[in-house]
């Protein structure tokens, strides 16, 4: 083979490689996203974090005007952050 048909070959291979590792890396992060979803109910970790006592008033005030609790709407948050891949 001539180089330039190797660096054809080369590039497809490449190219291959890539859809393959990508469709791969997707297949992972949805079996992640089922098995989260799949075992919502499955509290079995907590989470600490510190904030300012005005805003966590605050925001537990919202929360209940909404009929819901700050833990649930941060598990929300969450979940809505995973489901994107990103913030």
């Amino acid at each position: 083979m001539d180089s330039e048909l190797k660096s054809k070959v080369q590039a497809n291979i490449d190219y291959i490689t890539s859809v393959a590792l990508s469709n791969a890396k997707k297949r992972t992060i949805q079996e992640n996203l089922d098995k989260i979803e799949n075992n919502a109910d499955d509290l079995d970790s907590v989470l600490n974090l510190r904030v300012n006592n005005a805003l966590k008033q605050e925001f537990s005030r919202i929360c209940k005007l909404n009929q819901s609790s700050a833990s649930s709407e941060l598990k929300r948050y969450m979940l809505k952050i995973v489901k994107q891949g990103s913030l």
